[in-house]
């Protein structure tokens, strides 16, 4: 009698695209994507940061003292234990995952498809950021028009490659994921839509009187605020919590709503007793830790430049603002231990 050999996959067609179900996703190989992933962002920002607060940015404009671009680098770079920490993360969940299928591979913990969603949404405007740079830090009242960058050539088709690999990435393993009856893109927009709002009216801890509940409640409603300040308001505003100037106060609120993405994770892993335990989740708790001892220690050092605080025009014109935010961004350093 023939052997019989059963599939194990199916090939089929839903909402015009392509699903193979029961495929088991590549654990290993995903693991790898991320920490080049990781890599490359983080060396993206890196890039942006020490090519964009330097002397002649535009040309003639010169640092009150060697002090100043120094601290700002160090304080602008504090975004990178969160880039760092989101994708190590998603590797290690990758790591240990033993899924069938991609949909078990989602589903395997409550912040993979959001964090993947997050980088996807990071990695989309950190390519926009590059390509209209010299809009985006336009200085106004100057004739000719000058800016505090402008990338082309080799440089903006390496940032856009760095960007844009990883935003993809996280774009499709998030598609890939989700449930068999929400593959239709056209479903995407109504599905991330309820996704946002019911986020948002979660942002406030279940119990008030566990103090970790409250602390990653009160940064995911500071980033998110922190990332609308950046975004739409205008100067003296925006230079916080940066104090990039126009430099990159535009460019920082990318990973500031990164920043809320994963104090909201952690939120709800401390409410489901997760957040000790699972390794992937002390990834995302050293990154929001690591922000906030960079940053902390970038506004500390700042008091031993020459030029402060006379050259910090326009952060002295908003020092309420300013304190805020350190107090805000100081939660990050409080012990997860209850």
């Amino acid at each position: 009698m023939p052997a019989v050999i059963e599939p194990s996959a199916s090939i089929v067609s839903r909402g015009g695209a392509t699903v193979c179900d029961g495929c088991k996703p590549p654990a290993k190989l995903l693991r790898w994507a991320y920490a080049l992933a990781g890599v490359a962002t983080t060396g993206g920002w890196a890039t942006m940061v020490y090519t964009t607060i330097r002397d002649n940015q535009p040309a003639g404009a010169m640092m009150p003292s060697w002090q100043h671009p120094v601290f700002a680098r160090i304080g602008a770079m504090s975004a990178a234990p969160i880039i760092l920490g989101s994708f190590a993360s998603l590797a290690t969940t990758c790591n240990e995952s033993n899924a069938e299928s991609w949909e078990e591979l989602g589903s395997s913990s409550p912040s993979f498809r959001r964090q993947n969603l997050a980088l996807a949404t990071a990695g989309a405007a950190s390519c926009l950021w590059v390509r209209f740079a010299d809009v985006v830090t336009k200085i106004p009242g100057t004739n000719p028009v000058a800016s505090h960058q402008s990338y082309n050539g080799i440089m903006q088709s390496r940032l856009i490659g760095a960007y844009g690999s990883a935003g993809l990435l996280g774009a499709l393993v998030w598609a890939r994921c989700l449930p068999e009856d929400s593959r239709n893109p056209l479903t995407w927009p109504k599905r991330i839509g309820d996704g946002v709002s019911k986020a948002i009216v979660s942002i406030a801890p279940k119990d008030v009187n566990d103090p970790v509940q409250v602390k990653y409640s009160l940064i995911t409603a500071s980033m998110l605020i922190f990332t609308g300040m950046q975004t739409v308001c205008n100067m003296p505003i925006a230079v916080i919590p940066s104090w990039t100037s126009r430099r990159l106060s535009r460019a920082f609120p990318i990973w500031t709503f990164l920043g809320a993405v994963t104090a909201f994770d952690l939120k709800e892993a401390t409410e489901n007793g997760k957040i000790l335990v699972d390794k992937n989740y002390r990834y995302l708790s050293n990154g929001i830790k690591g922000f906030g001892v960079t940053y902390m220690g970038a506004r500390a050092l700042s008091y031993f430049d020459p030029s402060f605080p006379a050259h910090f025009t326009v952060v002295n014109q908003v020092p309420g603002l300013a304190a805020a935010a350190m107090l805000m961004i100081g939660l990050t350093l409080r012990s997860d231990e209850k």
